[in-house]
């Protein structure tokens, strides 16, 4: 029995057929025999290639894009803005000033239901006059102003709307003071008139 197992562990093989379940017998002295084979090292890190002068490296060179057809070219914007009036109309300013200011204090004192608003109306009314004769107020309003009084003297109410709404886009800093007013009788007339209308049916 003793010779039997000297032999079999002196020789590294067993005298027996192994389980299915035993585990393998390895020989750890057979890797020192075989010669070392390369190993490719999936995991290492490359490092990055450093130039011998210790520059930074090359830019990338830049993509060169496909020009834009000329069908689809970007058209310029050109920003149009509302003509302004000929700043060489005729137009005889203290006469318009006379015309306009008698106009809008006769429609606020014909409308009742201004009663409570006819001083600030006449105080803007006033600021208005101030400006005309001092020359802040150019030509382009002036004729402005007045086709508004006449429109609202004559009924028509939607008109000298849309001339006060052009008045506050393009010259708002000069008429922003006292405009106000004005559009209080503008709306006090489009009221009335949108009675009249109803009145009628």
């Amino acid at each position: 029995m003793d010779n039997i197992n000297r032999t079999s562990s002196e020789n590294g093989k067993v005298s027996f057929d192994p389980g299915w379940n035993d585990p393998p017998k390895f020989s750890y002295n057979a890797q020192q025999t075989t010669p070392n084979r390369p190993r490719n090292f999936l995991n290492k890190r490359v490092p990055f290639p450093l130039s011998s002068t210790g520059a930074s490296p090359a830019p990338p060179p830049p993509v060169n894009l496909p020009p834009i057809p000329g069908g689809l070219s970007p058209a310029p914007v050109h920003i149009t803005s509302k003509p302004e009036l000929d700043q060489d109309i005729n137009i005889d300013s203290g006469s318009a000033l006379i015309e306009v200011k008698d106009i809008l204090l006769t429609l606020l004192d014909t409308s009742s239901e201004l009663e409570n608003k006819a001083n600030d109306i006449k105080r803007r009314i006033c600021i208005m006059e101030e400006m005309w004769k001092s020359g802040k107020l150019n030509k382009s309003i002036h004729l402005h102003i007045r086709n508004l009084a006449y429109a609202l003297k004559n009924d028509e109410p939607q008109k000298a709307d849309e001339i006060h709404r052009a008045l506050m886009v393009d010259h708002v800093s000069a008429v922003g003071s006292w405009m106000p007013g004005v559009k209080q009788l503008i709306h006090s007339s489009i009221a009335r008139c949108e009675l009249l209308a109803i009145d009628k049916d």
